[in-house]
């Protein structure tokens, strides 16, 4: 058979390098690792029971008062004195309970966390009128969007017959901004399909008022801007200058800019 030498042994054996030696026998290394695990378990446990359900709250929790058929006052006075936050969500409709919750979510004696948003929906049965937001200048897509969210209906959306500089933006409505209707109220828009091949001569409007000027120039198909408007209470002041000048050659639908006499550059 055969026998491994004493000197085969011990050269199987696996020696460390002597750096990681002198650190596995190192008392001071471990001490330190023992330590460290030490802290870090205590720090475990401190944040574990104690700050973290500072936070979370864990385990306490308020009952939600019923808050039905308050006034939106009353409601939120009893929430707050609950440790709870109101939300309103108005509503408006003929049959319902005006001025009072009408519905509150989490429901009644629901168990939540402490400073939990409830949400009361409010009725205030205001279904006279609305108001026609301004449209004009937006995206087709936002355009619907702000209609919708106003409690009205968009109608036909087709291409203006005066081309505009800018594609598939909103250039006319009808009802006009501003305008107080029914809810649901049909709104018709027109948008810009860019400009056209046709060139036009540019009117003189100077000595005219905005409207005036913007007439004269949507009647050859040109559009236009007002670049220093009025200010409130001041008297309806009149173009000055235009760019471009009149007589220039543009293309349908370009955009006309108009500046305004300024009240203190008029004679007495």
């Amino acid at each position: 058979m055969w026998r491994i030498s004493e000197p085969a042994k011990h050269s199987a054996a696996v020696k460390l390098p002597p750096s990681i030696h002198r650190a596995l026998t190192n008392r001071y290394l471990w001490a330190g690792l023992l330590g460290l695990a030490g802290v870090t378990g205590i720090l475990y446990v401190v944040l574990d029971s104690l700050i973290m359900p500072t936070f979370t709250r864990h385990g306490a929790s308020v009952q939600v008062p019923d808050v039905m058929s308050l006034s939106m006052t009353e409601a939120d006075s009893l929430l707050e004195r609950a440790g709870l936050q109101a939300e309103e969500i108005i509503l408006r409709k003929p049959n319902l309970p005006k001025d009072v919750v009408i519905d509150q979510n989490p429901p009644p004696m629901a168990q939540v966390k402490p400073g939990r948003r409830i949400y009361l929906t409010i009725n205030t049965g205001d279904t006279t009128t609305v108001v026609v937001p301004r449209v004009v200048s937006y995206g087709i897509r936002q355009a619907r969007n702000m209609l919708m969210q106003a409690n009205l209906t968009v109608g036909q959306v087709r291409p203006d017959s005066i081309p505009s500089v800018y594609e598939d933006i909103v250039t006319r409505q009808t009802p006009r901004a501003g305008s107080r209707v029914a809810p649901g109220t049909v709104v018709s828009l027109l948008y810009g399909t860019g400009l056209g091949q046709e060139s036009v001569i540019v009117p003189d409007v100077t000595g005219m008022a905005p409207t005036e000027a913007r007439q004269a120039l949507l009647a050859v198909s040109l559009r236009s801007i007002v670049v220093d408007s009025p200010s409130e209470g001041e008297r309806q002041p009149t173009v000055v200058t235009q760019a471009p000048a009149a007589g220039t050659s543009v293309r349908e639908g370009y955009e006309i800019r108009l500046f305004l006499q300024k009240e203190e550059d008029r004679p007495e």
